[in-house]
């Protein structure tokens, strides 16, 4: 089995540009030359301050987007001193970078429905996925669900709301889309065939709402695909400490455990228990 570093590298890369896109949540650019094209959504990067660093774990985030082909952008949520660091460094800041890493979505085929599941900061894997199936000549037929505690916690929605595909927000408050959460925003479009059931789904965001989102899907059977947000140290399959429980149906069956790093951070929902 290919090594999850055969196509990665560690480089040292400039902030270029920086800017805040919600409560506590900022869209970073960093310049990092000699990685090939054709990032599929989901790969990630570990990400740490070259030098003095607050944390001596790196840590992991989406690619989301890449706007120029050596460019790429970065969705950071503050949260602790590592992604503190990240979102308070000046420009310039040299970052080391390893990348890119896991194993991300396969873009559906354009005849094919696609509904996107994300809260908060899993919007992270969703531009590019929406970028790559614009692409595609398929729009029309791509679904974005995005959930958020307030309009503050839907990050950067403006770059989706300039985006050709159909968004449906919500807010636990009201102030911005349905009231209420993303499964029940969901479950309404479902039950009124606004959405089809035989869509390609695919979801991300915090344990609590892949949780749901998995118990909604296996309620319904709905062909899911998870890119999972477990805590990793490495990256890239070595320390272990990403273990998600696998099914003994799915294709990890020999094995009870699974590496989210490596050979996720997207698994077939029936491929895991969560």
């Amino acid at each position: 089995m290919a090594s999850a570093l055969d196509s990665s590298q560690v480089v040292l890369a400039p902030i270029v540009a920086s800017r805040e896109v919600g409560e506590q949540a900022w869209v970073i650019d960093v310049e990092i030359n000699g990685i090939a094209d054709g990032l599929r959504p989901g790969q990630f990067a570990m990400l740490s301050l070259s030098e003095n660093s607050p944390t001596v774990i790196a840590r992991p985030f989406s690619v989301y987007e890449r706007p120029e082909l050596n460019i790429f952008t970065f969705l950071v949520q503050k949260m602790g001193k590592g992604t503190a660091a990240l979102v308070e460094a000046p420009i310039g800041t040299m970052l080391r970078c390893l990348l890119p890493l896991g194993n991300g979505f396969d873009v559906a085929a354009a005849d094919q429905d696609v509904v996107m599941v994300a809260g908060g900061v899993g919007s992270a894997p969703f531009l590019m996925y929406a970028q790559q199936r614009i692409a595609l000549g398929a729009p029309e037929n791509t679904h974005m669900f995005f959930g958020g505690r307030t309009q503050q916690h839907l990050f950067d929605h403006k770059s989706f709301d300039e985006l050709s595909i159909n968004t449906h927000y919500s807010t636990d408050d009201g102030s911005q889309g349905f009231k209420g959460n993303v499964i029940a925003c969901l479950a309404v479009e479902l039950d009124k065939k606004r959405i089809s059931s035989k869509s390609i789904f695919v979801a991300c965001g915090p344990e609590g709402l892949l949780h749901a989102f998995a118990d909604f899907a296996r309620l319904r059977n709905l062909t899911s695909f998870l890119s999972l947000e477990t805590y990793m140290g490495c990256g890239f399959g070595v320390c272990n400490s990403c273990p998600v429980p696998t099914s003994v149906e799915g294709k990890f069956s020999d094995w009870p455990y699974a590496t989210t790093c490596s050979q996720g951070p997207v698994f077939s929902l029936a491929d895991i228990k969560i």
